[in-house]
């Protein structure tokens, strides 16, 4: 504005300077605090960890020694099923309620096995063990020979065979005959391209001929609530 003398009088007002804000550093014990409580954080994650790591290596340990609890139990059950079975075979009884083979067929080892009373030719016979869920009989041990011939005395049937007369015999499963185990009896004439079991011996034989026969078939678990 102007003065009486024409003069400009200026308004001049003092700036106060702007204040900073300037933040505290942190205080070195609070360093330490968070640097505890991250360390603690860590130690629990690596913990919750382990933690889970051994819950289910536990886990895994408790089922497997389940598993073995019950295939010892089975294996138990088994043989004492069998043992029960023997004793009852000499009293004229051949079944139990412990036995997984249906009536009539015996269970040894971890197979059924059914003696059949039918004249058939030995195509005929595999065909009849296929339609009961079974093959003709493979003899793989001496156990299964002293078995078989303990328990039938009569010229039947097993799943041996050759394509031609010079030919390997092989069973059913396509393994290789032992000549370790068996050899073949009699002259095996030419044709003669199955194989029958008697009195603990293999003889070779035409396949068109009719003979009694044996089929096997896998046995299922003892019924260990059956001996209980």
């Amino acid at each position: 504005m102007q003065d009486e003398d024409g003069y400009v009088t200026l308004n001049v007002k003092t700036r106060k300077p702007a204040l900073t804000s300037v933040e505290p550093a942190p205080s070195p014990c609070w360093r330490v605090v968070a640097l505890i409580l991250l360390v603690l954080c860590m130690g629990m994650v690596v913990g919750m960890v382990a933690l889970g790591i051994t819950s289910v290596t536990q886990q895994n340990y408790l089922q497997a020694q389940n598993e073995n609890l019950s295939g010892t139990l089975q294996q138990l059950a088994k043989h004492v099923c069998q043992n029960l079975l023997k004793q009852l075979e000499k009293e004229g009884t051949f079944s139990h309620k412990c036995s997984p083979c249906d009536t009539n067929w015996r269970y040894h080892g971890d197979s059924c096995y059914g003696f059949f009373r039918r004249n058939l030719t030995w195509e005929e016979s595999k065909q009849y063990c296929a339609d009961v869920n079974a093959t003709l009989l493979k003899i793989p041990n001496w156990n299964i020979l002293q078995y078989l011939k303990a328990r039938t005395s009569l010229i039947r049937w097993i799943g041996l065979s050759r394509q031609n007369s010079h030919g390997a015999w092989m069973w059913e499963d396509g393994s290789v005959l032992s000549k370790n185990m068996f050899e073949l009896s009699g002259d095996g004439k030419e044709n003669m391209n199955c194989a029958y079991f008697h009195n603990g011996k293999i003889y070779p034989t035409f396949c068109k001929n009719k003979l009694y026969l044996m089929c096997e078939r896998k046995a299922g678990m003892a019924k260990l609530d059956q001996l209980l």
